[in-house]
């Protein structure tokens, strides 16, 4: 861990923090000191929360340590459930809670509480924000929707056949999907979702729900009663959805709708996964953005050499944007996912340049 380099990412808790952030009746227990409770005012000063996130810190001081910091933990999560009477509760420790190795999640299964508790280990030293999101979303998705997956494969002999999106249409209901990987404090997430839910509904398809923003509790115990999965950004969902694939035989569509083309294709991939005509659905899809690719304001920018350098999901269709659907030359690709390097250094072949993958902005 390099704390001149969370110019990008925090440590992993923080993305942790993004998903209790977005979930709606859960809360997360964080052991941790008590200057590490900066990350709040990531959501009430930078997004703007009315409220602040469901967060309880332990809060120890440094005379805490000669004594016992795993009763302090004890007791914030006794009281957390107590105050806010959540429908399921996340447990774990910041970077530097980490180092005096007080076990959150065994600790709170001491506790037996009436509710599912969750307990997160992020090795803050290796592995920072995106990641810790993945990795919570994921664990959350296995521990509410394990119990009706291993309900469904006794039912059915172990089989992850489910009902099919044609078998619906065939009975006169529309087809659903998942929307997965918006957060709190995602870049433009709750427009990407407003639009994305609107994209789906012209062609035919509903949304069942949208995780982990705006999700509740039973929300992501029933993700199994969708058809497929959307998954908008991999970077937060594309683990969690892989584990429904097989868990409930869901698929889950792999191309990322930025960009006229991409949209297109994503549109084509939905119909696939849902049944429907996609020469239907094509024709249903209106967009602006090839009407400002060929305006001035685009053109004058043709043949301009371009630098793009992001999350590696923003990064890579940013790229394919500027190449193919408004005539920059594109010299430099790159991103700060160490995740999701293979996939950006593949992207950056396709216009004979070499990927930066680095999170050391100096």
């Amino acid at each position: 861990m390099q704390l001149t380099l969370w110019t990008y990412e925090g440590p992993p808790h923080v993305g942790a923090m993004r998903v209790a952030t977005a979930l709606k009746d859960v809360h997360y227990v964080l052991h941790a000191p008590q200057g590490d409770t900066y990350a709040d005012l990531l959501f009430t000063m930078i997004e703007r929360l009315p409220k602040r996130p469901p967060v309880t810190y332990t809060t120890f001081q440094a005379r805490d340590l000669g004594g016992d910091t795993a009763e302090l933990f004890k007791n914030a999560a006794r009281d957390a459930y107590e105050r806010f009477k959540p429908k399921a509760m996340m447990v774990g420790a910041s970077c530097t809670a980490e180092l005096i190795q007080d076990d959150p999640g065994g600790l709170a299964k001491a506790l037996n509480l009436p509710v599912p508790v969750v307990a997160l280990e992020l090795p803050s030293y290796q592995r920072k924000e995106n990641w810790g999101a993945s990795e919570t979303f994921y664990q959350m998705v296995r521990a509410l929707a394990g119990p009706a997956a291993a309900q469904r494969a006794a039912a059915r002999g172990d089989s992850l056949a489910t009902t099919t999106a044609r078998e619906l249409l065939a009975d006169g209901m529309r087809p659903r999907c998942n929307i997965l990987g918006p957060t709190a404090l995602g870049f433009r997430h709750r427009d990407d979702v407003t639009e994305i839910t609107r994209l789906l509904d012209q062609i035919g398809v509903d949304v069942h729900t949208v995780a982990p923003l705006g999700a509740t509790a039973d929300d992501l115990a029933h993700l199994g009663d969708a058809d497929f999965n959307v998954v908008l950004y991999p970077e937060v969902g594309a683990l969690a959805a892989s584990w429904l694939t097989r868990s409930f035989g869901q698929p889950a569509t792999k191309t990322i709708p930025i960009g006229a083309a991409a949209t297109r294709e994503f549109v084509a991939e939905v119909a696939a996964l849902a049944g429907i005509d996609a020469a239907k659905a094509l024709a249903e899809v209106e967009s602006r953005s090839s009407w400002y690719a060929r305006s001035v304001d685009s053109t004058y920018l043709t043949g301009k050499r371009v630098f793009i350098f992001g999350d590696a999901t923003h990064a890579v269709a940013a790229a394919r944007v500027a190449s193919t659907e408004l005539g920059f030359n594109v010299v430099g690709l790159g991103t700060y996912s160490r995740e999701f390097a293979r996939e950006v250094r593949e992207a950056a072949k396709l216009y004979g340049i070499e990927a930066l993958i680095s999170d050391d902005y100096l």
